[in-house]
């Protein structure tokens, strides 16, 4: 019985070992004559390319996952200004409007200022918007998150960024801007990817997912393999939570860097740690 089992345990590690050999190598072919993208590739630009069939494609990459990971982070922000009585609530690289509308349906008593660099994922949002009746309480609007002057100082009660700020080249920048617009005490929730750094076993193949099997399927589905060979580098290249978190605790801004804080309340992993929400606090 032993020795049947050990068998079992060779064959199902050695199709395992197949089924990645595979994987690495189609990945390799794939992306063999893709010109490796830069790493402030990941623009209003690019996501205008995308845009069209952005939304399927992250349904399908995440099995749909995504939806609950969005809703995880807009829950968190409704308790947070669940005694204010109309917030003001900021979304940043609101791309297509999920989390725009998710908060405006959480949140019927508030407003939403959705801001995108990709005019073509605005238009999306704007039509998904208009189908649900819901244009007198979101506005969306085209915004690079590193500049928000036209806004003024301390008007968000809460904001959120979905799977955004990796895009950004200069992330502290941007977490500058978006500090200078939140009021004192308000919430603002982060959700991203970042590559599992455990080496327990769904971990790693989260990793690998991530790794070689997202950017093909990503470049099949929306005909545009470097904008998924940026996806996959931009993940990999991000910083741990633990690096992140530090970020944002400890920001300098402006010319004389002046150093503003964001405070980390929570950190939750999902996904076996591939994907985090960062819940924090603008001091």
């Amino acid at each position: 019985m032993p020795e049947k089992g050990s068998s079992i345990m060779r064959i199902a590690f050695g199709g395992a070992a197949a089924v990645a050999f595979i994987a690495i190598a189609t990945n390799y072919v794939f992306f063999a004559g893709v010109e490796k993208p830069p790493s402030d590739f990941g623009s209003g630009q690019m996501f205008d390319l995308i845009a069209s069939r952005y939304d399927m494609i992250n349904r399908v990459l995440a099995l749909r996952m995504d939806v609950g990971w969005r809703k995880n982070m807009v829950d968190t922000v409704s308790e947070r200004v669940s005694t204010i009585d109309a917030p003001k609530l900021l979304d940043i690289a609101t791309g297509t409007a999920d989390v725009a509308l998710m908060l405006s349906k959480e949140i019927p008593r508030g407003t939403v200022l959705g801001l995108d660099p990709s005019q073509n994922m605005l238009d999306v949002g704007i039509q998904k918007v208009k189908e649900e009746h819901l244009d007198d309480k979101i506005n969306l609007e085209w915004a690079d998150a590193r500049d928000f002057s036209r806004l003024d100082e301390s008007t968000f009660d809460g904001a959120t960024m979905a799977f955004g700020i990796r895009n950004v080249p200069e992330k502290e920048v941007a977490l500058c801007e978006i500090h200078r617009v939140l009021k004192p005490g308000s919430v603002f929730c982060i959700l991203e990817f970042s590559e599992p750094q455990s080496s327990g076993v769904l971990n790693v193949l989260a990793k690998f997912f991530i790794r070689h099997i997202v950017p093909i399927l990503g470049g099949v589905l929306s005909g545009a393999p470097r904008e998924y060979l940026h996806l996959q580098n931009s993940i990999k290249d991000f910083p741990s939570p633990e690096e992140f978190g530090a970020l944002m605790e400890n920001l300098k801004c402006g010319a004389d860097g002046d150093v503003k804080k964001f405070r980390m309340d929570k950190l939750i992993q999902m996904n076996f740690d591939s994907v985090q929400l960062y819940v924090t606090t603008r001091m």
